[in-house]
């Protein structure tokens, strides 16, 4: 579970969450992000922003795992970046939302990579 204990809370029931911490997030453009989420066995929790230019799916990974990322399409934010996340409950747009619920907890890198790397 993406824990919520040093978030920030806005009034629309968005968090401010801190990457680098408990987990860090690997941010993906939805098409490449839904390739990769067919290739993994079990996904961990999968936030959508659905308000940029083209959707992006951020996908929870251990904390200190993303150091060295440099899988192409895809940004790594983990210490000193923070996220944006939808409230507990929200599975829907508008705004930002669970595409895979935060209780699924955190995907391997490795995993995560290998899917990536293959989806593209």
């Amino acid at each position: 579970m993406i824990s919520d204990a040093a978030d920030m809370l806005t009034a629309a029931g968005l968090r401010l969450a801190p990457a680098g911490v408990e987990w860090d997030a690997v941010k993906v453009g939805r098409h490449l992000g839904v390739r990769a989420i067919e290739l993994i066995p079990d996904p961990g929790a999968v936030a959508v922003d659905p308000m940029r230019p083209e959707p992006v799916l951020y996908f929870f990974v251990p904390a200190g795992s993303t150091t060295n990322w440099d899988v192409p399409q895809t940004a790594s934010l983990g210490p000193n970046a923070h996220l944006v996340l939808p409230p507990n409950h929200k599975q829907a747009p508008p705004g930002p939302y669970w595409l895979i619920s935060q209780q699924h907890g955190l995907t391997s890198a490795v995993v995560l990579r290998n899917a990536l790397e293959t989806a593209q």
